[in-house]
């Protein structure tokens, strides 16, 4: 049985009803031809994308900037330090003569706790007092102390009348955090997403239904985060903390370097590194088809078709053949011009796009509005 048309609702709205929660916040409608800044803060990197709408109805890119750092600037999902992040940001945006007044952003992964459940099918109120109850129950942390949303992912298969809903929770200093720092920086915050949730939507209207599985894993500087997708539905997801600065610093630390010499001699992979780096490319690899195997294990008649690597970590010389080699399935990078209707108009060094999926898919939301 379908679900309502009107509960219907996608992963990717989770966060305009997300950021909607805030008590003094509206949840802007931000209308189709109003340009919206992407901005991803990572543990050691601020990525940001603008894209304007084309003659033809597509997206460009019309700006795009990255900036790295030898300092930590998230720590458990948290922004370190707010003053910094919001002046290195407005640096960033002037630098690059990028001019935009609203933003979108992501909470990482790792800071959030989802969970998925089902219920019956109930009138929208009724849901909402529904999903209150049953967010009490399975988020560790007093409802005072976090903001949480939820979607339907749609009827679930194998019961009549009942729908399958993603619950999302963060801690209320986390988002508060992110909201005040962009306020900072001069830009208003219109959503909050999910950095898995817009790879995930990414790959989605890259690939469009498929008769198979996707596993995505965004290689990070702290944590590698990976999610199992099939067609809208996110069947899996799974944080693992392994991530490319510890393979900096104990570069830096055997070769006595700086972190930025490290960084480079990691991307080299400079045969004095090569144990370093081979130990790193094992382990990645190895949880990865960890993943894929505890998921066909539950989900027999499930088969995973094809891997989509993102994230900074995941340009280390040698990653993606071990896993195609380890895994037998056929392993590409995340580019986000594929994107149906995308195109480039700025120039671009051929790597720096896979530093940009979530920035360029949080500017992208643009056509979607908030409400």
């Amino acid at each position: 049985m379908a679900a309502p048309a009107d509960v219907t609702w996608r992963v990717r709205e989770m966060a305009g009803r997300f950021l909607g929660r805030f008590g003094s916040l509206q949840t802007l409608s931000l209308g189709r031809n109003r340009q919206v800044l992407g901005v991803d803060i990572g543990t050691t990197s601020i990525k940001v994308c603008l894209l304007k709408k084309t003659k033809e109805g597509g997206l460009a890119v019309s700006r795009s900037a990255f900036r790295s750092y030898d300092q930590d600037l998230l720590h458990d999902g948290n922004i370190i330090d707010r003053a910094l992040v919001a002046r290195e940001l407005r640096s960033l945006l002037d630098a690059h003569a990028i001019s935009a007044r609203y933003a979108s952003s992501a909470l990482s992964s790792y800071s959030v706790i989802t969970k998925r459940v089902t219920m019956p099918f109930l009138e929208k109120a009724a849901l909402e007092s529904a999903v209150r109850l049953e967010v009490e129950n399975i988020i560790p942390f007093p409802l005072k102390d976090i903001y949480y949303s939820y979607c339907i992912m749609g009827a679930d298969e194998e019961r009549e009348r009942m729908i399958n809903l993603l619950i999302v929770a963060a801690k209320r200093e986390i988002v508060e955090g992110y909201v005040k720092t962009f306020e900072q920086a001069g830009l208003n915050l219109s959503v909050l997403d999910v950095d898995i949730f817009a790879i995930t939507n990414l790959i989605e209207g890259i690939c469009g239904p498929t008769g198979y599985s996707i596993l995505a894993a965004d290689i990070g500087a702290s944590v590698t985060n990976i999610a199992i997708v099939k067609g809208e539905n996110i069947e899996f997801t799974r944080e693992i903390l392994i991530g490319g600065k510890y393979v900096t610093a104990e570069i830096a630390k055997q070769r006595k370097l700086s972190p930025r010499e490290a960084e480079e001699k990691k991307l080299r992979a400079d045969d004095d590194v090569a144990e370093a780096l081979q130990d790193f490319v094992s382990n990645i690899s190895s949880e990865i088809n960890r993943t894929i195997n505890f998921y066909v294990a539950t989900k027999p008649r499930e088969t995973v078709g094809r891997i989509y690597l993102t994230g900074g970590s995941s340009l280390v010389p040698g990653i993606a053949k071990q896993i195609e080699g380890d895994t037998g399935i056929a392993v590409e990078f995340l580019d986000p011009f594929l994107y149906p209707g995308a195109s480039g108009t700025v120039e671009m060094e051929e790597d720096r796009k896979f530093f940009m999926p979530v920035a360029f898919y949080l500017s992208a939301r643009r056509d979607e509005g908030t409400s």
